[in-house]
C-alpha cells in the first residue's frame, strides 16, 4: 500500500511539474507573440516535442493568431487538424482568426465555405463571428453578399448591432468612391443608415464618420453639412477625422469660405488640426494673399523634362 501511494505521489509531482512547465511555456509564447516575434513562436513550439511538453489549447490559440498574422492561413488549417488529433476541440474564436486570414489573402470564396462549415457542424455564431464576415465582405467588395448576411442575422436568434452596421455602411461608399458600383449603392447606403433607427440602433460617431466621409468624396456637400448638424443635435463630438473629410469636402467643392470657417471653428473648439488640415488651411490662405502682393496665379505651369 505504501509502495503504491509513493508511485501514485509521484504521477502527481510529475504531471504537475508538466502542468507547471507547460503553463510557464504559454506565458512565454504569448509574451514572443505580442513582441511580433511570430515565426520565433512556430520555431518553440516544433520544439515542445523534444522537451516533453504537451501543447494544449492555449499553446494552439497563440499559434493559430501567429500564422493569421504572417498570412500563413493554410498552415492554421494544418493546426486546426493538430487540435483535434490531440484530442481539443478548436473553438469559435480560432475559427474566427482564420476567417480573418482568409479575408487578409482575399480569399473570400474560402471564408464564405468555412463560415458556413461551422454552422454546418454545430458552432454558434456569435456577433464576433458575423462581424468578422460583414466585414471582410465588405472590405473585399462584396457588399451585397454583406447585406444579405446582415437579413439572415436580422431573421436569426444574433440581431445586427452597430458595428454591423458601420461595417456595411464603409463597404458601400469603399464600392461607390472606388467607381465599383453604380450610384444607387449611395442610396443604398443612407437607406441602411435610416433603417437603423427602426432597429433601435443609435448611429455613432463612427456611422456618421463613414458617410460624412463618403459622402464627401462623391461630392454631395449639402447632404453631408445636413448630417454634421444631425450629429451635433445627437451630442455626438465630431472629431479631427470629421473635420477633415469636411474640410477635404469643401475644398473640392469651391466652398473655400465655408471651409476656413470650419477649420477656425475647430480650432476654437480645442481641437488640434493634423498636418493635412494644417496645409490645406495655410495654402488658401497664401492663395489669398497673392493679389495684395501684386501676385497672381500662373495656371501656365510647364515642366522640364530630363
Amino acid at each position: 500500500m505504501k509502495l503504491f501511494k509513493r508511485s501514485l505521489a509521484a504521477v502527481v509531482m510529475k504531471k504537475t511539474k508538466k502542468i507547471s512547465e507547460l503553463h510557464k511555456f504559454n506565458q512565454l509564447l504569448g509574451v514572443i507573440c505580442k513582441l511580433r516575434q511570430y515565426s520565433t513562436v512556430i520555431t518553440m513550439f516544433r520544439t515542445m516535442d523534444f522537451a516533453g511538453i504537451t501543447p494544449d489549447a492555449s499553446t494552439f490559440g497563440t499559434l493559430i493568431n501567429c500564422v493569421y498574422q504572417m498570412a500563413k492561413v493554410d498552415f492554421g488549417f494544418a493546426v486546426v487538424g493538430n487540435i483535434f488529433k490531440s484530442g481539443f476541440e478548436a473553438d469559435i474564436i480560432i475559427f474566427t482568426t482564420l476567417l480573418k486570414g482568409l479575408f487578409k489573402e482575399n480569399r473570400v470564396k474560402d471564408a464564405i465555405k468555412l463560415f458556413d462549415k461551422i454552422t454546418e457542424i454545430g458552432y454558434t455564431c456569435t456577433d464576433v463571428n458575423y462581424g468578422t464576415m460583414v466585414h471582410g465582405l465588405g472590405k473585399t467588395g462584396n457588399v451585397d453578399q454583406a447585406i444579405k448576411l446582415l437579413k439572415d442575422m436580422e431573421k436569426g436568434n444574433s440581431k445586427p448591432n452597430i458595428l454591423i452596421y458601420n461595417a456595411i455602411i464603409d463597404g458601400l461608399f469603399t464600392l461607390l468612391i472606388n467607381g465599383y458600383c453604380k450610384a444607387k449603392k449611395l442610396d443604398e447606403a443612407m437607406h441602411i443608415f435610416e433603417d437603423m433607427h427602426s432597429k433601435g440602433l443609435t448611429p455613432d460617431a463612427i456611422t456618421f464618420n463613414s458617410l460624412i466621409d463618403g459622402l464627401c468624396k462623391v461630392r454631395r456637400v449639402a447632404t453631408v453639412q445636413q448630417l454634421f448638424k444631425e450629429m451635433q443635435t445627437r451630442v455626438l463630438i465630431p472629431d479631427v477625422y470629421t473635420y477633415n473629410s469636411l474640410m477635404d469636402g469643401l475644398f473640392t467643392n469651391g466652398s473655400y469660405e465655408e471651409a476656413m470657417l470650419l477649420f477656425e471653428k475647430m480650432e476654437n473648439g480645442g481641437l488640434k488640426a493634423n498636418i493635412v488640415m494644417y496645409s490645406s488651411y495655410e495654402a488658401k490662405k497664401l492663395f489669398d494673399s497673392l493679389p495684395s502682393k501684386n501676385l497672381k496665379c500662373n495656371t501656365d505651369i510647364q515642366y522640364n523634362d530630363k
